[in-house]
């Protein structure tokens, strides 16, 4: 799996027009439930704000599909970019020292509990580190995205 995103165009294509209605439309809360069967997480916080991003009436067309594609493709980059810069060895995780450091170089105010809080929040395999996709998938991402 890796960091990659955990999608192939072609499979959310496929499962998109075997599902979609005699419109051409899918109601959200099925084109989620596809997300989530080709390993992308629909809750995940990107995720939900681009499919609100891009959806008005309720439903997903193939052109909003294309712009949620494009999006996320675009967002996923982002991410791939600040994690990179917060992690200061390289090694492919952030650890506590380089929680810290993204706090202190991004002038955030932090305490000893809020870098606590957040190695509890994101590393959900209690490895004691936090990997690409456990950052993705929280919402640490959001606190420094302004400074990449």
């Amino acid at each position: 799996m890796g960091d990659k995103l955990e999608i192939k165009e072609s499979d959310l294509k496929d499962y998109f027009n075997s599902l979609a209605n005699k419109e051409g439309k899918l109601d959200i809360s099925t084109f989620k439930h596809i997300l989530k069967q080709l390993g992308l997480h629909p809750e995940e916080g990107t995720v939900t704000q681009t499919i609100e991003e891009i959806q008005s009436d309720g439903f997903i067309t193939s052109d909003k599909l294309k712009a949620f594609l494009e999006t996320i493709a675009e967002k996923h980059g982002n991410l791939r970019k600040l994690f990179d810069w917060i992690d200061a060895d390289k090694n492919g995780y952030l650890d506590r020292y380089e929680i810290k450091m993204a706090f202190a170089m991004s002038n955030k105010p932090f305490t000893a509990e809020d870098v606590e809080r957040l190695m509890t929040e994101c590393d959900t395999d209690r490895d004691g580190r936090i990997s690409f996709i456990e950052f993705r998938q929280s919402r640490m991402s959001s606190l420094f995205s302004d400074v990449c």
